[in-house]
């Protein structure tokens, strides 16, 4: 099916609605922002930060920190 068939048919079935609540949902669905999540400006820096730590070889293992929690807990 086509965007134009698509269209076509949607305009059709709402044409047909009488339901006030289903059309109210299908317009927040179409009027929604397209943007689901949106990475804030302060994690961007803590982002950028790690992927340089990653290539650099700055990385732990999980039993690195297992280690460190044993230390910190005085397993």
């Amino acid at each position: 099916m086509s965007i134009n068939d698509l269209k076509d048919r949607l305009h059709y079935k709402i044409d047909q609605l009488n339901d006030e609540k289903i059309l109210e949902a299908i317009n927040t669905l179409i009027s929604a922002d397209k943007t689901l999540f949106v990475i804030p400006e302060e994690w961007k820096k803590g982002i950028q930060q790690g992927r340089e730590d990653i290539k650099a070889g700055k990385v732990y293992t999980l039993n690195d920190f297992e280690k460190k929690y044993e230390k910190w807990l005085g397993e």
